[in-house]
């Protein structure tokens, strides 16, 4: 078949010639194929129209040779038609058999080329002593340039030299896929483009500390304080976690959003079960318990977040969302647990914990399938902070003199109704303005652009050589 003919061609030898002509341009738009009845049929999308004329036989000229010199590269001519047919279909070209006949001479096949809106194949043959020389001419439509390819072969190397030189012409082809007589148009679109993995720095410190820690944790729980045991788990947890962020940044496109949503899943689980446990159990538990709670917690956490990648991408302010989840709730567990046991002077250990995890559990779970504003996200945890702040200032009162239960959860309701007023009111300051309706136009008598009032000296008042200001309130504008 001409596709095994394609592949195990060899290149031509060293004696044999081979020119090339210049490049062409590809033609713009599918072509069409006539029937016999000459209404047009639409080309196949993948394909290219083209007429392949008849193999030439080139004779010596006149009073040269015998008179029936090149009678032998008849059936050689045959063979190459067929063949040279199957390679163009092969090469993706839909042959137009109802345009086959003599070819013309090579300085009209552009016109040719052109009125018939395809691609024309012009093959020929000539006898030199003992070898074949082959000429295949390619023209393409709407272009005054001629690709020619001429090498000199053995009959038996023949067909392959014939289908190898034509693939060349219908690559070199597709190549050029910009038409001469258009202008060059310079790529629509942005000038620039984001870096792959803009959120690898984030994503490799993040990673390098979390490995460090893990590694910390390991030599905790295990109850050890060898440092001979310490320093090679830290070495090697955050080695492995730096390895493993450049290796993730290499085979993925970690944005800055994903690298800060991965850590919020790292720091603020492992947090909630150092806490946790400290509140529930760090009396009676053992140090190295605690340790083992917050790897566990922290790698439940890290799973969590990548399973969250995995379903859908994630933004800066998703990110910032997860975090401040934690946050936020690490304080508002806290103030739970203080309003529940109405004593603000024990640490609530526990409450924290649980706030943190449950916390950035919801938020990172929001932020999957929501993709809030950054600046948004910022401006809610600034109004909590200084509202939190304002509140504890007012309620401070109720601290003084030996505080009761009541004004201690008094204190604590205050402080905490306030950070959700400041977080309230802090994302409702950055909403979006929506763009006002059009009112009906007034008449151009009752309508002025740009009035204000001015109080001020608004005129002047003379009387004979004695000038005083006047002074009083205007409003003055323009008419539209």
């Amino acid at each position: 078949m001409v596709l095994a003919a394609l592949g195990s061609a060899g290149p031509a030898s060293a004696e044999a010639p081979r020119t090339s002509g210049p490049a062409t341009a590809e033609p713009a738009g599918g072509l069409g194929r006539r029937t016999p009845q000459g209404d047009p049929k639409p080309q196949a999308v993948t394909g290219r129209s083209a007429v392949l004329f008849p193999t030439k036989i080139t004779r010596k000229p006149a009073g040269v040779g015998a008179d029936g010199e090149g009678a032998e590269l008849a059936p050689i001519a045959g063979q190459l038609d067929a063949l040279l047919a199957d390679a163009a279909q092969d090469l993706g070209l839909v042959l137009d058999l109802d345009e086959r006949g003599q070819a013309p001479e090579e300085a009209e096949l552009p016109a040719l080329a052109g009125s018939l809106g395809g691609t024309l194949i012009v093959p020929s043959v000539r006898a030199r002593d003992d070898e074949i020389e082959l000429r295949i001419v390619l023209v393409e439509a709407a272009s005054p340039e001629l690709r020619v390819r001429i090498e000199r072969t053995s009959r038996v190397d023949l067909p392959v030299r014939a289908v190898v030189m034509l693939r060349d012409l219908v690559t070199a082809l597709r190549a050029s896929p910009v038409r001469k007589e258009e202008p060059t148009r310079a790529p629509a679109g942005t000038l620039t483009y984001p870096a792959k993995s803009a959120g690898r720095t984030a994503l490799g410190v993040n990673a390098t500390l979390f490995g460090g820690l893990l590694g910390y944790s390991i030599q905790r729980a295990s109850g050890s304080e060898d440092p001979r045991l310490l320093y090679p788990l830290l070495a090697v947890g955050a080695g492995g976690g730096l390895v493993m962020s450049i290796l993730a940044a290499e085979e993925w496109d970690v944005g800055v959003g994903s690298a800060w949503f991965l850590a919020s899943g790292a720091w603020w689980p492992t947090l909630a079960g150092h806490l946790i446990y400290a509140g529930r159990f760090g009396g009676s538990g053992g140090e190295g318990e605690q340790w083992t709670a917050g790897l566990v917690a922290g790698t439940t956490g890290l799973t969590l977040s990548t399973l969250g990648l995995a379903l859908r991408g994630m933004s800066e302010g998703g990110a910032l969302l997860a975090h401040s989840g934690g946050g936020l709730g690490l304080v508002f567990g806290g103030m739970t647990e203080a309003l529940v046991r109405g004593n603000v002077d024990a640490f609530p250990i526990a409450g924290m914990g649980y706030g943190a995890g449950l916390g950035w559990l919801g938020a990172a779970a929001l932020a999957v399938h929501w993709r809030p504003a950054a600046h948004r996200v910022v401006a809610m945890d600034l109004g909590a902070l200084l509202g939190g702040l304002g509140g504890a200032a007012l309620g401070s009162p109720l601290l003084l003199d030996g505080p009761t239960e009541t004004q201690q959860r008094a204190w604590v309701g205050l402080t905490g109704g306030m950070t959700l007023a400041g977080a309230a009111i802090g994302w409702l300051m950055t909403k979006p303005k929506a763009e006002p309706a059009k009112k009906p136009r007034k008449q151009a008598h009752d309508l002025v652009e740009g009035a204000m009032p001015v109080f001020g000296v608004i005129g002047q008042s003379i009387v004979g050589e004695r000038r005083a200001p006047v002074v009083g309130l205007s409003w003055s504008g323009a008419l539209r």
